[in-house]
């Protein structure tokens, strides 16, 4: 009897055990980043702000994309190619992310693999070789041949007309909801290419077009013209100085009373869930980040006192973990904007002067 009531209580525990624990283990698959913690609104605001704290968890969570998901996206490392290069470019997670991104495109352009769902489609084929261009020339200066390979395959899924139609548009903005992003990214990543690489015949012939759909495709919103002011830093004739002047104007004016900027401002108002009430909605950290870096690369200076209220609001809108929390302009559960706002925060404190 002793040793029967023993296994009894020895089930009851493991029973108890299974209770506590099987739901974490069930729910764990989904989260987004189990190791940093996923993001979430009510993620407490940090003691002090902290450029490291914001690069240490963009570290993090960057080698943890990789790991797990084994792609390059623009919401998440994607654009940590580009923070990361400006911030410490000699850093060992710099050239580890450098490193997995170039395995990532040669999976595809070298190795031809077969694409499965969104890896190895169009979008992150150009997206990822576009940063990873911004990345080789602010780390190294110059061209890899991998990018120099993979450029050239970009410049093979162009379209005719210039752009990338098989790009994802799944109504994911700023990234996935139309052909602007992908065009401009392209455009950012040409201003900076060697004239060597320009004066390739592929090169001449993507860039050729890429200029025609900028001409015949104007942009509809701010954050089309951010990036436009962007590209506009490096690649010659892309504006006027007038066109630059009035765009940067128009960003400062959408700046909110409490020193911030709104996504669903620079979309024109249409870069929102369906059952949100614009007037309703905040200041976000990537609209802030994002126009702050803009304006910085069209020569608005760092201590313009508008740049520094939204330099502010960014300090005190920093969580404990180091990111910035960005609620997904398409549902709950899939924030990755976050990671987009971190990447770009931490490029707009390094624009403006701001060192580790």
């Amino acid at each position: 009897m002793p040793i029967m009531r023993l296994h009894t209580r020895l089930l009851f525990m493991i029973l108890a055990v299974a209770v506590l624990v099987l739901p974490a283990l069930v729910s764990s698959g989904p989260q987004e980043e189990p190791t940093a913690g996923a993001n979430r609104t009510d993620e407490p605001l940090v003691d002090q702000f902290s450029l490291q704290r914001a690069v240490s968890f963009a570290d993090a969570t960057a080698l943890q994309w990789e790991q797990q998901r084994d792609c390059v996206t623009c919401h998440t490392n994607g654009l940590y190619l580009v923070a990361r290069s400006k911030v410490s470019p000699a850093s060992a997670e710099n050239q580890r992310a450098r490193e997995f991104a170039r395995g990532y495109l040669n999976r595809y352009v070298v190795d031809k693999k077969t694409p499965s769902g969104q890896r190895g489609a169009v979008e992150g084929l150009v997206a990822t070789t576009c940063f990873l261009t911004i990345s080789d020339i602010g780390t190294d200066g110059k061209l890899s041949k991998d990018t120099r390979r993979a450029l050239d395959h970009m410049w093979s899924l162009q379209d005719e007309d210039g752009a990338w139609g098989a790009w994802l548009k799944c109504g994911w903005p700023p990234f996935e909801s139309d052909d602007h992003f992908g065009v401009t990214l392209a455009a950012v990543a040409a201003g900076l290419m060697p004239e060597s690489y320009r004066r390739s015949d592929k090169a001449k012939l993507g860039l050729q077009r890429l200029a025609k759909w900028l001409g015949n495709n104007p942009p509809q919103n701010l954050h089309h013209k951010g990036m436009m002011l962007w590209a506009a830093k490096e690649l010659r004739g892309l504006l006027s100085s007038g066109a630059r002047k009035i765009w940067s104007q128009e960003l400062l004016q959408m700046q909110r009373p409490d020193g911030g900027w709104r996504l669903v401002d620079l979309g024109a108002g249409k870069w929102k869930r369906p059952e949100d009430e614009a007037d309703k909605l905040p200041s976000d950290a990537y609209a802030t980040a994002f126009s702050i870096f803009v304006l910085r690369q069209a020569a608005i200076p760092a201590d313009h006192p508008q740049l520094v209220r939204g330099l502010e609001w960014l300090r005190k809108s920093q969580r404990e973990s180091g990111r910035w929390f960005v609620r997904s302009p398409k549902r709950d559960g899939k924030h990755y904007i976050s990671h987009a706002a971190t990447q770009f925060a931490i490029l707009a404190f390094t624009s403006c002067g701001e060192e580790l």
